[in-house]
């Protein structure tokens, strides 16, 4: 039986506040709960994802992999969840600048043999290390808010794939996903929509509803799963996972 190589996964979306590193999170929850061995990447000088998961003091980070050349598996720390490993991210992120497009890739190399599922959670900038993470991933998943102009700010992102697929092997697949949609509301019901009529198929199927629970869940330093597991939008994550397990396998 040939070894399984994870596949690697970049959340990215240049607006901040979609739900790009909640996403990353509960995604990165949601594979590990089916089982799937998860590595969560945290790339964001933020810190936000390393806040939930582990601890913003851990070291060392994704900082001493990508730019003193730490190996990656030396930087991989136990969130204390079954199946599910971070690197933890860094405030030396903010200014950092890759010499290389594919510094990420050659990072990631030696552990993709670890995993089912590699998860990068991009800062909210087309900068930096983004585009290594859009170089890396197998798949781009972009979290589109359910409000207002939620289109129009896509175009950059779309640009910089555009540019990066002429420089790959194969082009990279983009996912979209619907998050704070709001079913009593007009409007989002409108993006929704207009998303779907634009993007098709490649639009998650799975929807992830407006929920306060979202947001108080890393105050707690816990994901959705673990905050409300009853709730709207753990289930919405929950059947997002799903469909993200069930490509290509």
């Amino acid at each position: 039986m040939p070894l399984v190589s994870a596949r690697v996964h970049a959340v990215a979306n240049q607006k901040g506040g979609v739900g790009k590193t909640a996403t990353a999170i509960n995604l990165a929850a949601g594979l590990a709960a089916l089982s799937r061995r998860v590595l969560l990447v945290d790339l964001d000088a933020q810190m936000n994802a390393t806040s939930t998961l582990g601890d913003r003091h851990l070291t060392p980070s994704i900082a001493e992999v990508l730019i003193d050349g730490l190996p990656l598996e030396m930087a991989s720390w136990p969130t204390g969840r079954a199946d599910l490993v971070l690197v933890p991210g860094s405030t030396r992120m903010a200014g950092y600048a890759p010499g290389a497009l594919a510094a990420l890739q050659a990072a990631l190399h030696s552990v993709r043999r670890a995993y089912a599922h590699v998860i990068l959670d991009c800062p909210p900038s087309l900068e930096g290390v983004t585009p290594g993470a859009l170089a890396a991933c197998d798949e781009v998943i972009v979290p589109v808010q359910c409000e207002y102009l939620a289109l129009e700010g896509l175009t950059r992102l779309l640009a910089a794939l555009d540019a990066l697929s002429e420089a790959r092997a194969s082009a990279v697949q983009v996912r979209y996903l619907l998050t704070m949609f709001d079913r009593r509301n007009n409007l989002s019901r409108e993006v929704a929509a207009e998303v779907r009529a634009h993007f098709g198929h490649r639009v998650a199927t799975a929807v992830i509803h407006r929920s306060v629970r979202v947001a108080e869940a890393p105050g707690f330093r816990r994901t959705i799963f673990e905050h409300d597991p009853q709730g709207s939008a753990a289930a919405g994550y929950r059947a997002f996972a799903e469909e993200v397990a069930g490509h290509g396998t």
